[in-house]
């Protein structure tokens, strides 16, 4: 389906996207270090407290990226990259180096989120 210049790609795209994530998360846990290193007042209280809670959100939806990239790297592996987990037809390719960890055709995706809203 792909050829092994795409697919190099796709896994390079992949790997890059996880490299920043994890890169983001650990400067993020560095900051939150730096920023607990000592007491404040009440407003230093309230601006941790929200930030923590930016924090924990941020930290939720890299976790899931995450979770998402490694499957897509596992499909890659087993040769099933770039086929519709809800059809199994292909995923166009414009959809893949847009989003390469995506599971399934972007008509596809549009119908689950509708009727997810509903």
């Amino acid at each position: 389906m792909f050829t092994s210049t795409q697919i190099a790609q796709f896994r390079a795209a992949l790997q890059g996207k996880r490299t920043q994530i994890l890169r983001a998360r650990e400067e993020r846990d560095s900051q939150a270090a730096m920023a607990d290193a000592g007491p404040g007042d009440a407003v230093d209280v309230a601006e941790g407290v929200i930030e923590d809670r930016d924090r924990a959100a941020l930290a939720e939806h890299d976790l899931a990226l995450l979770n998402e990239i490694e499957h897509a790297l596992a499909k890659l592996d087993a040769g099933t990259y770039g086929l519709s987990e809800v059809s199994g037809r292909p995923i166009a390719i414009e959809r893949l180096k847009a989003v390469p960890w995506a599971r399934q055709e972007a008509e596809e995706a549009e119908r689950m989120e509708r009727a997810m809203r509903r």
